[in-house]
């Protein structure tokens, strides 16, 4: 494919994991042109896995000036992730940014108005996956078609053991310079699924404790969320779970006797109520209850991160509107601030206005 666009990836650490590959699989529709890291062997590792010439930056000032570029795909921490968008915007760059959108509205909205003030067409897109989850998409085609009736409410838990995971590994986030910890980088995923499958948010209340010394500054939130379709969401979440250790084989013969519900519902089974049934649903499976009928949807997995490369490609190229604009992002932020608010104020808050935005 001809005329691709010129790319400098700024940070080596989750863009190698995710990103890197998703712009490999991409192949002509980018062209990787350089590579910034604070640690050059970092930089050097994501740089050697495209063809031709790719330059290596430490110094992101440096990077930021690279001649021939149009677009930049931050992946960095998300403090330095704001005042790097901010940089890219200023110089005209349009901007791949990892979620959450900034540390808070406030910020946020201070780069919108970056990005509203630079040239015409400026494309910045904030990934979030979930906007591009399979199963989200599935539940909210059922509710629409009146499957369930009158939706009536909605429990979603996430449980995390975080500690085993890898993203407990990075030091600004067991250390976060920002409101919220995990409940904001975690949360705003939780949000945007919950948005796209049921609507804009009115009001909330919220609980928020902290079990986990090593999870600062909370890592468990029980809220009510009432939408304004009506739909009251119970969103319970907890990074604090300890490590369920699980043997490959002993996944199966679970699956096998018919026994892996225990497994599903540790780790949060998401189940939405009707007037006329109920949709229960996870990661790739989505069951429709209607009196004693149960419908199994199994759903098809996708590359998430390449479908949004391509989106934001679509945008950049075509002037066509993307799916993950910075709007929707602020509204996710907005969204977990007011959790926040609420919990510390003990009381209900509405989410911060988030002003329609205008597509190319």
């Amino acid at each position: 494919m001809s005329n691709p666009i010129p790319l400098l990836i700024l940070g080596a650490g989750f863009s190698r994991m995710a990103h890197a590959p998703a712009l490999q699989k991409l192949g002509p529709k980018f062209r990787v042109a350089g590579v910034f890291s604070r640690t050059r062997e970092k930089a050097q590792a994501v740089a050697s896995g495209f063809a031709g010439h790719v330059a290596v930056f430490t110094d992101l000032e440096q990077a930021l000036a690279m001649e021939g570029i149009e677009a930049v795909d931050v992946a960095l921490p998300i403090l330095p992730a704001s005042d790097t968008i901010a940089a890219a915007l200023g110089r005209g760059l349009h901007v791949f940014s990892e979620k959450p959108i900034a540390e808070s509205v406030e910020r946020a909205r201070a780069l919108l108005s970056l990005q509203a003030g630079g040239r015409p067409g400026l494309v910045w897109y904030v990934a979030e996956n979930f906007r591009f989850w399979e199963t989200a998409w599935r539940v909210r085609e059922l509710i629409a078609s009146g499957e369930i009736g009158t939706p009536l409410l909605c429990h979603y838990p996430t449980l995390v053991p975080i500690k085993s995971s890898q993203w407990f590994q990075t030091g600004w986030r067991r250390t976060p310079a920002y409101e919220g910890g995990f409940l904001l980088d975690g949360g705003v995923h939780d949000i945007a699924a919950l948005r796209l499958m049921l609507g804009e948010v009115a009001e909330v209340s919220a609980f928020v404790r902290s079990v986990d010394p090593e999870l600062p500054p909370a890592d468990t939130l029980v809220a009510s969320l009432a939408f304004e379709s009506g739909i009251v969401v119970n969103y319970s979440v907890s990074y604090a779970l300890e490590q369920v250790r699980l043997s490959p084989w002993g996944v199966v013969r679970a699956v096998l006797s018919g026994s892996a519900r225990p497994i599903r519902d540790r780790f949060g089974r998401k189940h939405i109520v009707g007037t006329r049934g109920s949709i229960f649903f996870m990661h790739d499976r989505v069951e429709l209850v209607r009196g004693l009928k149960r419908t199994v949807i199994k759903v098809r997995s996708n590359d998430m991160m390449v479908q949004q490369f391509e989106d934001f490609r679509a945008g950049v190229r075509e002037g066509r509107p993307i799916r993950n604009t910075p709007q929707e992002a602020l509204r996710d932020v907005a969204v977990i601030e007011a959790l926040l608010t609420a919990a510390r104020e003990r009381q209900v808050v509405r989410p911060a206005r988030v002003e329609q935005e205008t597509q190319p």
